[in-house]
């Protein structure tokens, strides 16, 4: 058929360039097929059902239990996982919780151990929520991070905190993942930032986190324990860059394979001393006893394959990923995460008045035009 692998992504196969460029995507024997051409995507099904058995479903909608939309006039790409997310609250959600619109309010420490009968549903509910956390919504991957790494013995406090975030997804549910069609100078830049030995029940150990974007768009984020105790915050956020650095790296090689030019990659870090250490030689010694392998920012940044930035620690987008957070900035953070109500746009009557009307966070605009009033839903 004359597709080629993807050396980084084995499940990926690409042919042509350009316009004619075709991109299929499988996942066990789940297919999609890619292309800026209708005519090309017809041409790819037809050979590969020649060869193997299929059945067609037609216009993308749901992928691996994910829910994918398109609206064309907005220009916009959305994913979610409401569907998936009714069931777990169906069978899991304990309706006496209180609503909330923060997933962790801090890090649960509980010492009384969990019945048998919530030690079991807590293995349930992280299971299915990480599935979630690492898929469509990156404000949950602290919060589910941290539940994670108490399966083996649950505190009634860690059960409350499950239950905690399904109060959570119950007053969020309809928020999707919303790509939009962006210009910009800096195609591909990964966010990094690290919470310096704040969690006791790791051993002191800090939590890193990191967002990637591509033209503006989140499409991968992490929240991880560091593997060692860091001596300073600058350390911490060293190797909280170092591992951001793995990953844009790699997002560079699987674009270039899609032929998508990215140009240098930026790494954005909020602590000065982190960027200075990365950028200069001379600041070697301060770091000298951490392992080699988390100098691997400085050789990047020295040899000019990537480069590293200030940002404002209310901008940086990983901020979410290494802390609890309230309210006020967890609404913040989901905007800059894109974690939107998809908008909806549709055609009404014709009244000359534009509206903004706000409801949990949410808008509702109403805009005339000369071909009539189209009423735009959705927003942070």
């Amino acid at each position: 058929m004359g597709f080629f692998q993807v050396e980084c992504t084995p499940c990926i196969y690409t042919k042509g360039q350009g316009e004619d460029m075709a991109i299929v995507v499988i996942y066990v024997n789940d297919t999609l097929v890619i292309a800026p051409r209708l005519e090309t995507v017809l041409k790819v099904k037809k050979q590969i059902s020649q060869r193997w058995k299929m059945e067609e479903s037609g216009e993308v909608s749901h992928f691996l239990g994910i829910k994918i939309s398109r609206d064309c006039m907005m220009h916009t790409m959305t994913i979610g996982q409401s569907g998936y997310i009714d069931q777990v609250l169906a069978k899991h959600l304990d309706k006496r919780t209180k609503p909330t619109m923060v997933p962790m309010q801090s890090i649960p420490e509980g010492t009384l151990v969990a019945s048998t009968a919530q030690q079991k549903e807590y293995l349930v509910i992280v299971g299915k929520l990480l599935w979630v956390a690492n898929s469509t919504q990156p404000d949950l991957s602290l919060t589910m991070g941290v539940l994670a790494r108490h399966m083996h013995k649950p505190s009634q406090e860690h059960y409350q905190a499950a239950q905690r975030v399904l109060c959570y997804l119950e007053s969020t549910k309809q928020v999707g993942l919303v790509y939009r069609a962006n210009e910009s100078q800096e195609p591909l830049v990964v966010h990094s930032d690290a919470n310096w030995v704040s969690d006791t029940t790791i051993q002191r150990r800090s939590t890193l986190g990191s967002v990637a974007l591509v033209y503006r768009n989140p499409v991968a984020w992490k929240s991880a324990t560091q593997k060692c105790v860091s001596l300073s915050a600058v350390e911490a956020e060293f190797i909280a860059a170092t591992e951001a650095t793995h990953e844009v790296l790699f997002l560079k090689q699987l674009l270039c394979s899609i032929g998508i030019a990215t140009g240098t990659p930026t790494v954005y870090s909020d602590n000065t001393g982190c960027i200075q250490v990365s950028k200069d030689p001379a600041q070697h010694w301060k770091l000298k006893h951490i392992d080699t392998k988390y100098h691997f920012v400085r050789n990047n940044v020295q040899e000019g394959r990537v480069q590293i930035k200030y940002v404002d620690t209310t901008r940086n987008l990983a901020d979410v990923l290494t802390k609890p957070i309230g309210r006020q900035a967890m609404q913040q953070a989901r905007s800059g995460l894109h974690l939107q109500i998809p908008a909806v746009v549709y055609k009404t009557g014709s009244p000359s008045y534009v509206t903004v009307l706000k409801n949990g966070g949410h808008t509702l605009k109403q805009q005339h035009n000369e071909q009539g009033t189209y009423a735009v839903e959705g927003g942070s």
